[in-house]
Parts: C-alpha cells; sequence; structure tokens
C-alpha cells in the first residue's frame, strides 16, 4: 500500500517504522487504536462532568503511551502538564484543557478510521 496518508492529528511516522511498512502490523496497531481511545475518551468525558479530577488524570496518564505511539502531538504537553498539575489547576482550566484534548483526541479518531478504510 502507498503509505501517504493526509492527516493533521496524527503523525504515522512511528506506526510505519514500528511496522517496517507491513500492513498487517499497521493495521493491528490501529485497530488497538480504534478499540482504546473511544473507550477512554468516554471515560475521560464522564470524569470530566463529575469533576474527578484523579480519574482525568489517571485515564489520560492510561492513554499517554498510545497517544504518543501514533503521534498526537497536540495532545502531550497538555496531558503531562495535568498530570502534575490536576490537584491544584483552577477547574474551569482543567475542563478547558481537557476538552481541548477531546477535540484532537476525535480528530485523531477519525483520521485512523480513514486510514483503516483505506486497507479495505
Amino acid at each position: 500500500m502507498d503509505i501517504n496518508w493526509q492527516t493533521s492529528y496524527i503523525d504515522p511516522e512511528n506506526l510505519i517504522a514500528i511496522s517496517r511498512g507491513d500492513d498487517n502490523r499497521m493495521i493491528k496497531y490501529l485497530r488497538q487504536f480504534q478499540e482504546l481511545i473511544p473507550e477512554r475518551i468516554e471515560r475521560l468525558q464522564e470524569c470530566l462532568v463529575a469533576e474527578d479530577r484523579k480519574m482525568v488524570r489517571q485515564t489520560l496518564h492510561q492513554m499517554s503511551p498510545q497517544l504518543e505511539f501514533f503521534g498526537v502531538p497536540e495532545v502531550i504537553p497538555p496531558i503531562r502538564r495535568l498530570e502534575y498539575e490536576y490537584e491544584t489547576i483552577p477547574l474551569e482550566e482543567l475542563k478547558s484543557l481537557v476538552k481541548k484534548i477531546l477535540v484532537q483526541l476525535d480528530g485523531a479518531c477519525e483520521e485512523v478510521k480513514m486510514i483503516l478504510n483505506k486497507f479495505e
């Protein structure tokens, strides 16, 4: 497959490098992302509504490996910040940061879906 994906939310270079361009391995990793991230997005939204700072932090922390692997660069700095400041950051600022992260994650999920569709 020609690997020239037009993406804005993810940087597939790491995926391509680790998969060594093997379509089956890329599909496996993409499907893993597609399974894990949407459930964690949902959990993150629930934690945000409940104003549960600790669970927001924990959920973001659980997502970090996949997000770094898939090169979702816009979310890494705010996630790192929230990991350290989750107890002290004003609640409205925390909510604002998480909402920005959620927008990026939704975009990343759509791009992963688009890429998987190209394999079919």
